[in-house]
């Protein structure tokens, strides 16, 4: 919601009965595109409530840096909802935990059943859910120009196991959740640590190995590391009640309706071409070029 909210009011922001639709419009459209591309058999959709969640509860601080979203944001929600009612979309959401420990939950049952599971998010967080069976993809532009962020993918680019991530921010901090980690104590030597010793716990066995410096400052800040890897850590046992092999599937009239109703007219005829072809084999290797003035272009926004 954020990334449409923000990127539609970047440029063309569609209003409707005199109120500024620009997040449903580009929430609609990146939806039309994820099932185009990923065409799954299975599509569920999170949310956090507006209770606080144990990790609120643990740490006033937490996320407490974080700014309210202006006012046109917040009242276009319930037309997010809609949408998703319209396509039959499952969003689930639970007070106490945030939308990620659901997802984590979800991801980490869907991995035991051997699922193949593709997490669509911007946030870094959830490589450490990463998987032979999960990976993330990351909304940083077109989603088709993105590379799945696999153990391997993981590894490259941060030199250490998608497991040892939430060892990683706990040595590091968050400034995006509002935890510091160990103070002193960046992400270069932060990697070479876990690369030697594997986890935050293994560490602390072997302070006695790390340069002085380093060492002085995890004794001094052992309560803060440990603190700081519950923060970090997504849950994987929330008692979520899905049942992971319900089918997604197309439901023209509904979602038409409401497409109709906010007047997205191209999206509707993005929605008919996708009706028409998801049932058709996939061909990747004849990929159609987008027209100019395609809708599609819009999505370059994200």
């Amino acid at each position: 919601m954020h990334r449409s909210y923000h990127g539609v009011n970047k440029g063309f922001i569609p209003v409707w009965k005199g109120m500024k639709i620009g997040m449903v419009y580009g929430f609609s459209s990146m939806l039309l595109h994820i099932i185009q591309h990923f065409r799954p058999d299975t599509l569920i959709v999170t949310f956090d409530t507006k209770e606080k969640t144990f990790r609120h509860e643990a740490d006033e601080n937490y996320k407490a840096q974080r700014e309210k979203a202006p006012d046109d944001f917040y009242v276009q929600i319930p037309y997010i909802y809609e949408l998703l009612e319209s396509f039959e979309i499952p969003v689930l959401k639970m007070p106490g935990y945030e939308s990620d420990d659901i997802i984590g939950t979800l991801a980490h049952n869907a991995d035991d059943q051997q699922h193949d599971v593709k997490i669509l998010s911007g946030d870094l967080d959830f490589l450490q859910l990463v998987s032979d069976n999960v990976s993330l993809v990351r909304f940083n532009g077109r989603i088709e120009q993105q590379i799945p962020y696999g153990p391997k993918e993981t590894l490259a680019r941060y030199g250490i196991e998608a497991k040892q991530m939430i060892d990683y921010k706990s040595i590091v901090g968050d400034s995006s959740d509002n935890f510091k980690g160990v103070l002193g104590v960046g992400p270069k030597t932060a990697t070479k640590l876990l690369q030697e010793f594997g986890t935050l716990e293994n560490i602390y066995k072997h302070l006695d190995e790390l340069a002085p410096k380093v060492k002085a400052k995890f004794e001094t800040q052992k309560d803060q590391a440990d603190h700081c890897k519950m923060l970090a850590t997504i849950k994987t046992d929330v008692p979520v009640d899905f049942d992971l092999d319900v089918k997604f599937e197309l439901h023209p009239d509904k979602t038409i309706a409401f497409l109709e109703k906010m007047e997205f007219h191209s999206l509707v005829n993005r929605f008919h071409r996708l009706n028409t072809n998801i049932v058709q084999p996939r061909k990747v290797e004849q990929k159609k070029k987008a027209k100019k003035g395609d809708d599609d272009e819009q999505l370059a926004l994200f």
